[in-house]
């Protein structure tokens, strides 16, 4: 019997993986998170073979989480589940701990095909993925995977100004600018402000 968790923000998807997935012959949810947290405490109390991970989590974001994971006496397999599919995404989630990765887009026939092949082999890479790596290593550096409009956010954050200043330069409302920040640090697999500066002098995209 495979044990699992999951972890994802959203309640409504993670109750219908976990009745999807308790309604398999050979799996069984042991618990749920909504936060990096709740993951940690929960792997702590039970011995978990997979724990599907959501990357954009509030608090502890997923890239904290699986940092945090590593510490820990026992880890499991981990399958992260996310929407973004850049090379720098995909190396950085590796780089922190990933076993496997799938597109939260993807069917649930796939979904079992993830489970069972990380708990057997111990990783999981789908042909799309492997492509979407290796088309980012033959091509380019960092610069490629961040727009123009993402480009102009670092600079401006580089510049010390605030996300309502930011807004005002670029003619977006404040959402739309605290939305490209929070995925730029997710691409890049970055906490905050300042490891993005440094990064972004590092690898001269200011």
């Amino acid at each position: 019997m495979i044990r699992l968790v999951l972890a994802d923000d959203h309640v409504m998807l993670r109750e219908g993986l976990a009745t999807f997935l308790n309604a398999q012959d050979n799996m069984t949810v042991i618990g749920e998170a909504s936060n990096g947290q709740e993951v940690l405490d929960l792997l702590k109390r039970e011995q978990i073979d997979v724990l599907l991970l959501d990357i954009e989590m509030p608090g502890m974001n997923g890239f904290d989480t699986l940092r945090e994971i590593k510490k820990l006496d026992s880890i499991p397999k981990i399958l992260v589940l996310t929407m973004h599919k850049s090379p720098q995404f995909l190396k950085n989630i590796f780089a922190a701990g990933a076993n496997g990765y799938l597109p939260k887009d993807s069917g649930r026939k796939l979904l079992l095909e993830a489970i069972g092949t990380l708990y057997s082999t111990g990783s999981f890479y789908t042909p799309e993925t492997m492509k979407i790596v290796l088309d980012g290593l033959r091509g380019s550096n960092t610069s490629a995977v961040i727009s123009d409009r993402e480009k102009e956010i670092i600079q401006l954050i580089a510049d010390e100004h605030t996300t309502t200043e930011i807004a005002k330069k670029l003619f977006l409302s404040t959402h739309t600018v605290e939305s490209h920040r929070k995925n730029i640090l997710l691409k890049l697999g970055l906490k905050n402000a300042a490891g993005l500066v440094k990064y972004a002098i590092q690898h001269g995209l200011i």
